[in-house]
Parts: C-alpha cells; structure tokens; sequence
C-alpha cells in the first residue's frame, strides 16, 4: 500500500501568527534604539508618527492634513507640530492663500532623526537575514517575491 501525502497549506491565521512573530523579532532590536533616541529627545509616540508621516510626503502639509493622516484631532496634532517645531524637527509657515492655515514639513534635523530610525530598521532586519543560512535566505528571498512583485497593488489589500 502507497499512502500518499497531501499538501498543508497553512490557516490563514495560522501565517498571520508567523508572520507578527518574525516581524516582532526583527523589530525589537531596531526599535529599543529608537525609542531611546526618541526619549532623550522627549519626543511623544504622536509626534514620531507625525515625522514618519511627513517623511513619506513630498509637499508640506496642512495641520489639519496632518492630523487626518495619524488619526489625531486637529489640537492634538497643533501640539505635536508646535513641540516638533520647538526641537528643530519640523519647519512651519503660513500658508499663501489663507494664514490662518499652518504648513509644515519636515526640517533637515527631522529628515536625519527620520532617516537614523529608518537605518537602525535596516540593521536590525540585516542583523537576522546574516543570521540565516544560504538556503533559508534563498527560500525567504522566493518566498517574498512573488509578493513584494504586486508593488502598490499591496496597499490597496491590506498587505503593506
């Protein structure tokens, strides 16, 4: 008698818990650093947000933008961008069609704490892929291909 063997494929809850649990992994060394750096700077958890967020837009935005964006009120949010102003991570003026509306981006100071958090990210996930053998880095390397491949489609689903 053959027995033949049927291929698992995994729950989706099943990959959602491997997947949470390797990101927390990479995350974790990274991210001491930049809370660190982040404490000793006095920067709140709303603030880093609001960096993030400004980072990844090419145009200044209005504080009320900003704060759509994070999920905050608009007081909220004029408080981040007044202490971020403050600490020389954000620049702000009056918008040229109505002052009553403040801009703001990210200063030279900001994109640099933006961009030290964002390599402390990169070493951290270098640190675990050096950790890996050839062949498990070759079959992570397979396994996001065909996934990182699907570009901006992935924001619209939910992945990434």
């Amino acid at each position: 008698m053959i027995a033949t063997v049927k291929p698992t494929v995994s729950s989706v809850e099943s990959v959602t818990d491997d997947v949470v649990g390797f990101l927390s992994h990479l995350k974790k060394s990274g991210e001491a650093q930049i809370l660190g750096v982040a404490a000793g700077l006095d920067l709140s958890l709303s603030q880093l947000r609001a960096m993030f967020v400004l980072a990844d837009c090419q145009e200044e935005l209005a504080v009320n933008e900003l704060a759509e964006r994070i999920g905050l009120s608009m007081a909220t949010a004029g408080r981040a961008v007044q202490a971020l102003s403050r600490a020389d991570m954000v620049t702000r003026r009056e918008d040229d069609q109505d002052r009553r509306v403040k801009r703001v981006r990210l200063s030279e100071h900001g994109r640099a704490f933006v961009a030290g958090c964002v390599q402390a990210h990169r070493a951290a996930v270098r640190e675990c892929v050096e950790s890996l053998s050839a062949n498990e880095r070759e079959r992570l390397s397979q396994a996001l291909a065909p996934i990182l491949a699907r570009g901006n489609d992935l924001t619209t689903t939910g992945c990434l």
